[in-house]
């Protein structure tokens, strides 16, 4: 596997350039880079600018693994509203530009959301979700093809898709190889197994997030450093190797308001090691 790290981890001052040196600095093989709405990476950045970060990572020596946004919360794919919709099916055409113009091949994509983390969205029927979300990856699915980009559908606290046979069934119904999933084990815990999850997506595992959480908290707060939560990571390791999964895990983590990101990187990293088997233990 190939230890990765979500461009989120950094304060949104650093410039990509920048977090690409320091994620191979602090022990990394890939970055995740993120489409914003405007800025270094955004919806109106020229391929040009994009053609130079994508030389700028292969002369540090990094690989830029895929393209997530947060910009799916604000934009629901399955809306109720058809202009929001439209916008949606926007950002995600653009993902797919962003990525191929980046030199990778997959990106993270929040299909739709019955109920999302904003409790002033309306909420949308599920069977309705179920409809337009799948309609809105299809439509992209040419793009997606034509440019060699995976569309990778993360499991996420969108009240939709809760269950592993529901994101496997989805992922089949898309009908394209360019189509798979983004697999966020410690998106699970609150309602389900991990390494269950594994076993049923298989194949269709195209990327992997690390994060920890832990159960009793149950909400935004349980979210915690790898290896102190209830994501059971042996167990999950060794459903992966049985899934002949091998592709990138990226780290999910957030900068702390206290400045600490910096620490928290390199304790992701050494936490990575322990969980991929490349930590060598001292001797007592």
């Amino acid at each position: 596997m190939k230890k990765g790290l979500n461009a989120w981890a950094f304060p949104p001052s650093v410039k990509a350039r920048d977090a690409l040196r320091y994620a191979r600095k602090a022990g990394y093989e890939a970055i995740e880079l993120n489409l914003a709405a405007e800025g270094e990476i955004g919806l109106k950045t020229r391929a040009a600018s994009l053609k130079k970060i994508a030389s700028a990572s292969k002369r540090i020596g990094i690989e830029i693994s895929s393209v997530s946004t947060g910009l799916y919360w604000a934009y629901n794919l399955a809306s109720d509203d058809a202009d929001e919709r439209k916008m949606a099916g926007k950002v995600l055409v653009k993902q797919i530009e962003t990525a191929a113009g980046l030199g990778c091949d997959a990106i993270l994509v929040i299909p739709g959301c019955v109920m999302g983390l904003d409790p002033n969205k309306p909420r949308v029927d599920p069977d309705a979700v179920w409809d337009r979300a799948l309609a809105g990856v299809k439509a992209a699915v040419p793009k997606a093809e034509d440019l060699g980009v995976t569309i990778c559908i993360e499991n996420v606290w969108n009240t939709f898709l809760l269950s592993a046979t529901e994101m496997r069934d989805f992922v089949d119904a898309c009908g394209s190889r360019r189509v798979a999933a983004y697999y966020d084990p410690a998106n699970v815990v609150k309602y389900g197994v991990p390494d269950q999850w594994v076993r049923v997506l298989g194949k269709r595992i195209q990327r992997v997030h690390f994060k920890d959480f832990r159960r009793n908290v149950g909400n935004l707060d349980g979210f915690v450093h790898l290896l102190e939560g209830d994501v059971n990571y042996p167990a999950l390791m060794a459903a992966f190797k049985a899934a002949r999964y091998n592709g990138y895990v990226t780290a999910e983590i957030f900068p702390y308001a206290n400045g600490l990101w910096e620490s928290q990187i390199w304790t992701t990293s050494k936490a990575m090691d322990f969980i991929l088997g490349r930590a060598k233990p001292a001797r007592l």
